[in-house]
This record gives C-alpha cells, sequence and structure tokens, in this order.
C-alpha cells in the first residue's frame, strides 16, 4: 500500500474588512486533523495550514502533490471562504486575499487543478468545506448572477474524488447562522463524527470507503439543514478505504440469533457471520471466526457442518485498499459453502425465500457490467479485464475470456451466435458456445459502454464518432462523426435509428438508412445517464441538474421536464407506464411516463447508480450503500434488501425467478426475486 498524506488548510481571519470573519474553520481542521492522524482510525500523515497568506499555501500544495506514486492516498482539505470572481471563476480566500485583487492574492481553483493533474497518485480526494459568494455584491457584478459555484466541474480528473459541503453562492451554515460563532461547521462536524464514532460504516464491514462516508455525511447535513446540500464526484477505478471502524462490534439481530435455542436462527446467523467474513476487513474476520469456531462445535447438525465447512476454507485476507486485484486464474478467494460457490457441493439448503442468494460467483474484480442473461446463460464482465459465461441456475463457469484491455465494464450485447463487448479501444466479438474471440476491432478512442444491432450490423460510439461494422467479420460498413467535438457518451437505437447523448448537452438521432441526422436537442447541464429508457416512441434521458427529460424520437422535442433534486447517474427504466430512476440523493423515483408526476419515491442508504429494472410487481435497483433492494411496483414499499458488503453500480439482470447484479465485493450474484 502506498502512503497516505493529507493537507489542510483553514481561513478565518482575514485582512480585507470585507470578507466576514469565520470561527468555524480552525476548529474544522483541527478536528479532521486529529482523526485523519489516529493511526487506528485512518492513519494519515497531517500537514495543517491556519491562516495563512496565499503563497505559503501555494508552497505546500506544490509539496503536497509533489513525488507521489501511483498508488499513494492524497487528500486536500480546505475550509474557509470561496469567491467567485467577475468572470464565474472559483478563488480560495487567503489571509492576504483582497476581493479587488483576486489573481494575485488568493489560491485560485485552477492552480489546484494543475496541482492534481501533474499528481502521480491516481488516489487524490478533495474536501472543500466553503462558503461561497461573490468578491463583490452581484448588483455591482452582475456575471456573478448565476448563483451555483459548479465546483465539481472545475476539478474534474482521473483518479479524483471530490466531495463540497455546498455548491451555491451562499454561505454555507454553522449551527443556527449563517455566518456563526458555533465552534464548527454541520458538514466537517458530521465527517469527523462519522470517522471517530465509526457510524459512516454504513455496511457494517469494518471499514469506511469514500463512498460510504459521503452517503452518511450527506444525510446528516440535509436532515440538520435541509437549505443545504453536500456534492460529491469521483472517477476512481476501485474503491478508497479512508478510515477503519475502530467501534465495529457484531450487529445486535446477529448477537441475538447466535444466543436463540432454535437451531434455525443459528443456522442464519452462520450465513450472515460468512457473508461479514468475506466482505469485512482483518478486525471484522477475527472476530466472525471466533464465532464461527463456536458455531463448529454446535449441538445441531446442519449448523455445525455449515460452520465447519466454512472454517476449512477461509478465503484470503480483502484488500483495504484501491489497489488491482488478481484475475480469475489466480484468485484464491472462495465464498463460504453458506453462501454456495458456483459448482461446489454443499448441504441441502433450507427453503428458498425472495432476498436470499442463489449462488455467487467470484469475479477477480469489481463487477460493474450490466449481466445479459440469453437461453440459460448469464454474459458478464469484470474490472479484471475477464468477461464470463456462467450457467444461468447454477452459476458454474461455462467460459471465460482475459480481453487484456483493462476493465470490461460494459454491457454484453448477444445477437446470433456472438456476444459483442466494447472495452477500452475495442469492440470484441465473442463465440456464445465456445469463449473464442471470433473477430476483434480496433476503436479511434473510447468505446461507448453500450452497443446496438440492426440489420446484421453493430452500432458503437468511440469518440465523437458512431462508428457502424458489419457483424459478420467487423469490418466497417460506414462512419459518422463530425456533431461537436462532446465525446459520444452512450447509444442506444430505435429501430435503425441510433440515438446519441455526449459528454456535453446534446443528444442526437442518426438515421441508419439515409446516414444522415435526423435531429438535434439540447438538453440543459448534460444527459449523463446511459443507455437510456426507451418506450412508445419516447426517449428518457437525466442531467446534472437533476433533470428528467422525456424526448420525443422523431422529431428531438422535449414533452416535459421533472426535477428530482439532485444529479442523475441512474439510467432511467419505463414499465406499464411508469419511469425508474434513481439519483444522487439516494432515491428511486417512480414518475407517470404521460406526464413526468410522482407517484412515489423511495429513499436507499446511498445514492442510487445503477439503471432499475421492472420484472412483476417488482423494481430491482443497486445503490452505492453495498445493498440491491426489491420495492413494490406500486407502492414504493421495500420487499426486501441484499448486502453485497460494497457499492453496487452494476444494473440488474432478471430472468427465471432470479435476479443477477455485480456488486464492488467482486461477486456477480443471483438473488431469488421477489415475484
Amino acid at each position: 500500500m502506498g502512503r497516505r498524506t493529507a493537507l489542510l488548510i483553514a481561513t478565518y481571519a482575514y485582512q480585507d474588512e470585507g470578507l466576514r470573519q469565520l470561527t468555524a474553520p480552525g476548529h474544522d481542521a483541527e478536528a479532521f486533523a486529529e482523526v485523519l492522524r489516529d493511526p487506528d482510525i485512518a492513519g494519515f500523515d497531517v500537514d495543517i495550514l491556519i491562516n495563512e497568506p496565499h503563497h505559503r499555501v501555494g508552497e505546500a500544495l506544490g509539496e503536497h502533490f509533489h513525488n507521489r506514486r501511483h498508488d499513494d492516498l492524497t487528500l486536500l482539505y480546505f475550509t474557509g471562504h470561496g469567491l467567485k470572481d467577475d468572470e464565474g471563476r472559483l478563488h480560495l480566500a487567503m489571509a492576504n486575499t483582497r476581493r479587488d485583487n483576486l489573481m494575485f492574492t488568493s489560491l485560485p481553483a485552477e492552480q489546484i487543478d494543475r496541482a492534481m493533474a501533474g499528481c502521480m497518485s491516481r488516489r487524490q480526494v478533495l474536501i472543500l468545506d466553503c462558503c461561497y459568494s461573490g468578491a463583490f455584491p452581484a448588483a455591482a457584478r452582475l456575471a456573478k448572477a448565476d448563483g451555483e459555484v459548479h465546483t465539481l466541474e472545475r476539478f474534474q480528473g482521473r483518479g479524483r474524488t471530490v466531495l463540497t459541503a455546498s455548491d451555491a453562492t451562499q454561505y454555507s451554515f454553522e449551527g443556527d447562522q449563517v455566518h456563526g460563532t458555533a465552534p464548527q461547521s454541520v458538514f466537517t462536524r458530521h465527517l469527523v463524527q462519522g470517522l471517530r464514532e465509526g457510524t459512516a460504516d454504513l455496511d457494517g464491514d469494518g471499514n469506511i470507503t469514500l463512498d460510504e462516508l459521503y452517503a452518511y455525511v450527506h444525510d446528516k447535513v440535509v436532515d440538520e439543514m435541509p437549505q443545504q446540500r453536500p456534492k460529491k464526484q469521483d472517477n476512481v477505478e476501485g474503491r478508497i478505504v479512508i478510515a477503519r471502524n475502530i467501534n465495529w462490534a457484531l450487529p445486535a439481530h446477529l448477537r441475538n440469533a447466535l444466543r436463540s435455542p432454535i437451531a434455525t436462527d443459528r443456522l442464519g446467523a452462520v450465513e450472515s457471520l460468512a457473508h461479514l467474513y468475506r466482505v469485512g476487513n482483518e478486525t471484522v474476520r477475527r472476530r466472525t471466526a471466533e464465532e464461527l469456531g463456536r458455531l463448529a462445535d454446535d449441538d445441531s447438525r446442519s449448523v455445525s457442518s455449515t460452520a465447519a465447512a466454512h472454517l476449512r476454507d477461509q478465503p484470503a485476507p480483502a484488500a483495504e485498499d484501491a489497489t488491482p486485484r488478481p484475475t480469475p486464474a489466480l484468485a484464491t478467494v472462495v465464498p463460504p459453502p453458506a453462501v454456495p460457490v458456483a459448482g461446489e457441493a454443499v448441504p441441502p439448503a433450507p427453503p428458498r425465500t425472495p432476498g436470499t442468494v442463489r449462488w455467487s460467483f467470484p469475479t477477480g474484480g469489481c463487477v460493474q457490467s450490466v449481466p445479459t442473461v440469453v437461453d440459460g446463460v448469464v454474459y458478464v464482465g469484470s474490472d479484471s479485464g475477464v468477461v464470463y459465461a456462467l450457467d444461468a441456475a447454477t452459476g458454474r463457469e461455462k467460459w471465460s475470456r482475459f480481453l487484456q484491455v483493462g476493465a470490461v465494464r460494459s454491457a454484453p450485447k448477444v445477437d446470433g451466435n456472438l456476444v459483442y463487448v466494447p472495452a477500452n479501444r475495442k469492440l470484441f466479438a465473442i463465440d456464445i458456445r465456445s469463449g473464442r474471440i471470433d473477430w476483434e476491432s480496433a476503436l479511434s478512442g473510447p468505446a461507448t459502454a453500450t452497443v446496438g444491432t440492426a440489420a446484421d450490423c453493430v452500432y458503437i460510439c468511440s469518440l465523437n464518432t458512431l462508428r457502424v461494422l458489419h457483424a459478420a467479420d467487423g469490418t466497417e460498413a460506414w462512419a459518422r462523426g463530425g456533431d461537436g467535438l462532446p465525446r459520444y457518451r452512450w447509444v442506444v437505437l430505435a429501430g435503425q435509428v441510433a440515438i446519441i447523448g455526449n459528454n456535453s448537452r446534446h443528444v442526437y438521432a442518426i438515421d441508419g438508412l439515409s446516414r444522415k441526422r435526423k435531429w438535434r436537442a439540447r438538453v440543459p447541464a448534460g444527459p449523463v445517464s446511459g443507455p437510456t429508457a426507451l418506450a412508445d416512441g419516447v426517449l428518457y434521458v437525466g442531467s446534472k441538474h437533476g433533470d428528467l427529460h422525456a424526448l420525443d424520437t422523431l422529431t428531438g422535442a422535449r414533452i416535459w421536464l421533472s426535477s428530482l433534486g439532485s444529479p442523475i447517474q441512474s439510467s432511467p427504466a419505463v414499465a406499464d407506464g411508469t419511469v425508474f430512476v434513481g439519483n444522487d440523493d439516494a432515491r428511486l423515483f417512480a414518475v407517470h411516463a404521460a406526464t413526468g408526476d410522482w407517484r412515489w419515491r423511495f429513499t436507499a442508504d446511498g445514492p442510487i447508480r445503477s439503471t432499475p429494472i421492472v420484472a412483476g410487481t417488482t423494481v430491482y435497483f443497486g445503490s452505492d450503500d453495498g445493498n440491491v433492494y426489491a420495492v413494490d411496483t406500486a407502492t414504493g414499499l421495500e420487499r426486501w434488501r441484499f448486502p453485497t458488503g460494497r457499492p453496487v453500480r452494476s444494473s440488474p439482470a432478471v430472468a427465471d425467478g432470479l435476479v443477477y447484479v455485480g456488486s464492488d465485493s467482486e461477486f456477480l450474484y443471483a438473488i431469488e426475486a421477489a415475484d
């Protein structure tokens, strides 16, 4: 593991009398530094600067990001005033900052962005607990009238995670006042509390990841101060463990089950202990191993044999950072018999109930690929670079193919005897029976994660070009590009019309016969969710601003817009006249497909970036809180949840009474469906 370094900057005393003096930042930085330094909690090397001039902070910033290694974890925290200049650019105010000379007396966001971009570390964390405002009153500088700071857009980059307390040009709340005398801000108070007390360990595995920390702080801040909305953005491979839960203990329901005189309760505890052992850190594993050892001597034969079988095949300790994992060929991680591994003989299982796992399969890497189920076979990719074909009923491996191009996060597309898999700068066509690569086609740039097939052709996008390849051999039939510089993000087919969303603010429709553009629609804040839902001539897309748009597929005209409150990174799904979509506020919405009116909303424990899927009267989806949820489509009431122990960004697939879904736990699960 690499080094863990943190630079904390706090400014609350300003030479410029127009900058309101703050009381919280000094306390915030010191409290955060204390918990980060604690070797039992986070173990960071921490430097802290309080009320320093901009040139001193600039020097420290350069040192902080200099000579870092790829696997180092670098954290930068700032608390104080954030100022927008006349052109809307962001500056962080230092002790000597003058509002009439921001360029030479402040720390510009561009300078921080360049320092992070030049750093070799691919695990960078930026936390901003800022009170945002314009350098002068908006009446004097109309260019600052935009109420948003757009902080996340200013710090985009690979290997980064950005958390910000708010993103509006109004002061973040401190205590009960806008500019208060409270000893600590709401945002940082909950940040420190979640780490120090371990309450941010939402999945109970003994580790606190950045995703968990954000979800915990977001909910706490919104509950206490509804006007303040924290934001998050990340572009990181794998998960980042920020701290350990030093107060971890067996959950109360599990302790009760272990003390129960009923054998079936204790057998259920074996399953829960096995799951915690597989996903937990060393502290969790030691504790669960002790309990499993006691259960191996249980007077119930089924309990003792199941516990003993698990202890015979203990998996290797799980890595606690975001470094690469072994490929499946080298993997030694095997789930315990209580959570059956594909192909292993296990004792007879109790009657199956919805929300329980039928089988699980180790993939050697995080699973963010959407499983595809065709003719009793599940096709899925993993971050280990491998594509798998598994028996849908048993989880036994039929074949696997290592593509040697990095993570495979696409949804495999099965058409005829081939499964099409885009990965990095290539499109692979793999024989569904043998797993042999039939052909591969090199692309000019990164490919979209979605593939469409129509009229013996395969549609895929790379950079800002739509490429149409012959399905038989991968040769190019035709290509269409030049619709702007932003890279295409997704493609979905409506018959032979390819509908494409880019990284900016546009959706295009290109006719597959005439090869001409039919229409272009502008979506404010950009369509970030895709592949999108299509039904009855309507396309549904989400945006960064939290708006769900319904577009006419013939003309591109907007039919309606529904505001859902926070960024939509979950792709919409439509069924029976209802659109289901999740957002970063951990909510799943059911929206009337004809009008955009809400029918209900369901709140999970973390952001929802998984595409929902509807089967029968149940909608299934995953969350960054590590759970797979089953919710009633009519009422929005929860039917069950299944904990995987890691964020679930893979979208589920449902077939023959099973829900297939992957997780950052590096497993593909087959879960008993609700219907």
